[in-house]
C-alpha cells in the first residue's frame, strides 16, 4: 500500500474513478453530436408526413367537390338535356371550390357529356405547397388531381319498397319539380269512389302491395311490363312490411315504387288468365315512378297521418305525398330509356367510370 494509491472495498482506485468518469463525459459529448445529426432526417421526416397528410386531406375534398359538381351537371341533364352543357363548366367550378374546406384555387376542367351513355365527368386539379418539407429538405409543391362521374336516366331495375299504384293516379296527378317550394300533395286513396273515371280495372284501390320478403322487392323491367304477385289496397301482410318498422321511416323521404296499369284474379302463377273469383292476384307493373311520402294510414291509427295534405279519415285508408319528375338514387338501380308513361321521369346517381376504377386500383 505504499505506492500511494487508494482503492475502495472492492479495489477500485482514484486513478480508475477518473478515468471512468472522463469515459462518461466523452461518451455523452459523442451522444449529443449524433442526436444533433440525426435531428435533420428526423425533422425531415416529420416534415415530409405533416405534407403528405395535408396531401390526402386536399385530395379527399377535392374528391369530394368534384362528385358533388358530377352529380350537379348531371342533375342539369336529367331537367334539359338540350341546354346542360351550356354553363356546365362554371356549374363544376361552383361545387369544387364550394367542397374546399381550405381553398387552394381548385381548377375543374370542362366536364365530359356523354350523352349516349347519360353520364358526365368531372376532373380537377390543384398545387398543394410543401410547406414544412421543402423548408427543410427542399422541394415546392404537387399536383393533386380528382375525378368523379353520375349518370342519369329513368329505372329499369331495381331493389324498392313493395310498393305499387295504379297509373290512373300518377297519370291524374304528374310529376312536380323538386325544387317546387309549395308541391300539391295528394291522397292515393284505397277503394275510392273518386276514381270513378278511371278503367275499371284498378278497382278497387289506388295502390296495392306486392309479395315480397323483409319489405324488399326485385323489380325489372329490362325485358318490358311484368306480372308481380300481390295484395291490392290496405293488404300489407304479405309485403314482409310492418307500419312501425318500415313504412313509417319513409316518411319524407322519395321512394321509387313500381307503377300498374291493371290487375288480374288467378288461381296459382301471374301466367295464366283472369279467372274470376281466384285467390292470387297479379299486378301488371309497367315502370318506377318517384313519390314523396309524407304520410299514411293503414290501419285505424292517425300516428302517421300527414295533416298538411289532403284528409284520411275514420274508414280512409290511403297514402299522402306527391310524384316528383326526377331524384337522386343510389347506384343499386340499373338506368334506361323508361316505359311509355314515365312522363321524362329521371333520377341522378354516381358512377365510377373504368378509368376511375382504374386509377384507383391500379389495374
Amino acid at each position: 500500500m505504499g505506492d500511494g494509491k487508494h482503492s475502495d472495498a472492492h479495489g477500485i482506485g482514484a486513478d480508475d474513478m477518473r478515468w471512468l468518469r472522463d469515459l462518461l463525459r466523452e461518451q455523452q459529448g459523442a451522444t449529443a453530436v449524433f442526436v444533433a445529426l440525426l435531428m435533420v432526417p428526423l425533422l425531415g421526416i416529420g416534415a415530409i408526413a405533416v405534407d403528405v397528410g395535408a396531401l390526402f386531406a386536399e385530395r379527399a375534398q377535392l374528391q369530394d367537390g368534384v362528385d358533388a359538381a358530377a352529380f350537379a351537371v348531371a342533375s342539369s341533364c336529367a331537367k334539359n338535356v338540350a341546354t346542360c352543357g351550356v354553363n356546365a363548366q362554371a356549374l363544376a367550378q361552383q361545387y369544387v371550390t364550394g367542397n374546399a374546406s381550405i381553398p387552394r384555387g381548385a381548377t375543374a376542367n370542362n366536364p365530359v357529356i356523354n350523352l349516349n351513355a347519360n353520364t358526365v365527368t368531372v376532373t380537377a386539379q390543384t398545387n398543394v405547397n410543401h410547406i414544412l418539407a421543402g423548408a427543410i429538405v427542399g422541394g415546392s409543391s404537387e399536383k393533386v388531381t380528382a375525378s368523379g362521374s353520375a349518370q342519369w336516366g329513368t329505372p329499369i331495375a331495381g331493389k324498392t319498397l313493395p310498393l305499387a299504384i295504379g297509373l290512373c293516379e300518377f297519370a291524374v296527378h304528374p310529376p312536380t319539380d323538386p325544387s317546387n317550394p309549395n308541391p300539391i300533395k295528394i291522397l292515393v286513396q284505397y277503394n275510392t269512389q273518386a276514381r270513378a273515371g278511371c278503367d275499371p280495372t284498378y278497382a278497387p284501390g289506388g295502390f296495392g302491395w306486392l309479395n315480397a320478403t323483409a319489405c324488399v322487392a326485385n323489380i325489372d323491367f329490362t325485358a318490358g311490363s311484368i306480372w308481380v304477385k300481390g295484395q291490392r289496397g290496405n293488404s300489407i301482410a304479405q309485403s314482409g312490411c310492418t307500419e312501425a318498422g318500415n313504412i313509417a321511416p319513409l316518411r319524407g323521404t322519395t321512394v321509387l315504387i313500381p307503377i300498374y296499369d291493371s290487375f288480374k284474379q288467378v288461381n296459382q302463377t301471374c301466367t295464366e288468365a283472369n279467372v274470376q273469383n281466384g285467390g292470387t292476384i297479379c299486378f301488371h307493373l309497367l315502370e318506377f315512378a318517384a313519390f314523396k311520402l309524407t304520410g299514411f294510414k293503414l290501419s285505424g291509427s292517425s300516428a302517421y297521418v300527414d295533416p298538411t295534405a289532403p284528409a284520411c279519415n275514420g274508414s280512409c285508408r290511403g297514402l299522402q305525398g306527391y310524384f316528383l319528375k326526377y331524384v337522386a338514387v343510389s347506384d343499386a338501380f340499373t338506368l334506361g330509356n323508361g316505359g311509355p308513361g314515365s312522363d321524362g321521369f329521371q333520377v341522378v346517381q354516381m358512377i365510377i367510370t373504368p378509368s376511375e376504377m382504374s386509377s384507383l386500383t391500379g389495374h
